[in-house]
């Protein structure tokens, strides 16, 4: 047995230096120490030195994992991922990780559902982006599965409807076509189904009116033909219809795009 012969403060704040039979043995934290009650004059046998260190070591865990989920909501994974690059025990971890699902501090699926609702306003995606997502958060299939159903089908289509309009903007100097066929695909991308992100585009009048087709048309026209200005006036005239045709501009609009092109011009 050894005897507690001072219980000193530290430096830094809640932490104690504790001496056994005159002699410095190891540091608490605050908690530890009152958790377990030490005064000075207690006697310690090695079962209960030991089991104060164990006790230190998960403190200093749950301070890490504390400190971790103070700015926001995490999962059990990244909790854990989180301990082994602070160097924590597997041991430890397992016991910090258990205590925060007791107070409540660790929910993954209280995580998936928060996710998916913040998904449908900051940073927008479909449902199998969100998926994708949390199963790399480490999210069990199930609750992932459960998290999803919050995501209506019609708030999907809203959420989708904002994007497409944006992205609309974003690819007004192209044609038509091509302009819908990058809303769409964006949209899978972001993890809304390809039946979804057709019908939104089909719901939405993202088409360019006639004027802005023909006049981009006439600068896709023009481009071509510089880029291709060494050729022969009838290759060049070939390579400028096609490039029209590969960027989705119809026949009649692309006709009068040639008509705005002097081919014999050297």
């Amino acid at each position: 047995m050894k005897t507690i012969t001072k219980i000193a403060t530290q430096k830094r704040d809640g932490r104690y230096n504790i001496e056994l039979d005159g002699h410095f043995a190891f540091g608490l934290s605050e908690n530890v120490l009152a958790k377990f009650g030490l005064l000075k004059g207690r006697q310690l046998d090695d079962a209960m030195i030991e089991e104060l260190k164990q006790a230190e070591k998960v403190d200093q865990g749950l301070k890490i994992a504390l400190n971790y989920l103070s700015p926001a909501l995490r999962t059990v994974r990244q909790v854990k991922d989180r301990l082994k690059q602070k160097k924590v025990e597997e041991g430890v971890i397992d016991q910090v990780i258990n205590h925060l699902r007791q107070q409540g501090l660790l929910d993954d699926a209280v995580y998936a559902k928060h996710y998916v609702a913040t998904k449908q306003v900051f940073n927008p995606k479909g449902p199998r982006g969100i998926a994708q997502d949390l199963k790399q958060a480490g999210v069990q299939e199930e609750i992932i599965e459960t998290a999803i159903l919050g995501f209506a089908e019609n708030d999907q289509v809203l959420v989708a409807t904002k994007m497409a309009e944006k992205l609309a903007r974003t690819h007004s100097r192209d044609s038509t076509v091509i302009r819908q066929q990058k809303v769409a695909q964006a949209l899978v991308q972001k993890g809304f189904s390809y039946d979804l992100a057709s019908q939104v585009i089909n719901d939405l009048d993202i088409a360019n009116d006639e004027d802005d087709e023909q006049e981009n048309a006439n600068k896709q026209a023009e481009k071509l033909a510089r880029h291709h200005q060494r050729l022969a006036a009838k290759d060049r005239f070939y390579k400028v219809k096609q490039g029209l045709y590969a960027k989705g501009y119809r026949g009649e609009v692309i006709d009068q795009a040639l008509e705005t092109i002097d081919f014999d011009e050297e």
